[in-house]
């Protein structure tokens, strides 16, 4: 009998304990954090690209208008991504895909029609943002930073001055095998 005391008397305070964690986690205006965003992962591909970038206002071209901005990413010491241009503006926003002129007589593929850098996640690689201010004979660097690819989360990211004259960037990170209509439509 005292071991089926010892036992209830168990169970109670694993109840107990659990209904005070139970409590903190549902307290009203106390809401549990949500898990971070997983990391990639080693040797699986995956779409990478920026979906906005802001700059500092100021001096950009000679006749005063803003800068004309795009961007190239860098991986593994190549180019492997260069966006569309966002003519006169300090704040540009690119989307994950689009469609060109001839994609509707040639057929529309979805990969094609994908507008960023493709990766494979490894130990050691680094990628590297270059934002510039596309003019006619000479595109202006406007900013530049490099990120670890082991530092990469799936989803969204934004960053805070991460280099030059960019005020804030957000980068979008997607594997290549998940992809389909729904994620890039958002």
């Amino acid at each position: 009998m005292r071991y089926v005391w010892t036992a209830l008397g168990s169970l109670i305070a694993v109840a107990a304990a659990g209904a005070g964690v139970y409590h903190l986690a549902c307290e009203p205006g106390r809401a549990p954090a949500p898990p971070p965003p997983p990391r990639v992962a080693e040797e699986r591909h995956y779409y990478v690209l920026l979906t906005l970038v802001e700059v500092e206002p100021g001096k950009w071209d000679a006749d005063g208008s803003p800068p004309d901005l795009f961007y190239r990413v860098r991986w593994q010491g190549h180019e492997v991504f260069e966006s569309a241009t966002k003519k006169d503006t300090l704040l540009a926003k690119w989307s994950n895909a689009a469609l060109a002129p001839g994609d509707l007589v040639s057929g529309v593929s979805l990969d094609d029609s994908i507008k960023a850098a493709r990766i494979t996640a490894r130990a050691g690689d680094s990628i590297e943002f270059l934002v510039f201010d596309a003019d006619v004979g000479f595109d202006d660097p406007v900013g530049s930073w490099t990120v670890a690819v082991g530092d990469l989360e799936v989803g969204d990211r934004a960053w805070s001055r991460p280099g030059g004259r960019v005020v804030a960037a957000e980068c979008r990170v997607l594997p290549i095998d998940d992809v389909g209509f729904a994620s890039l439509t958002r």
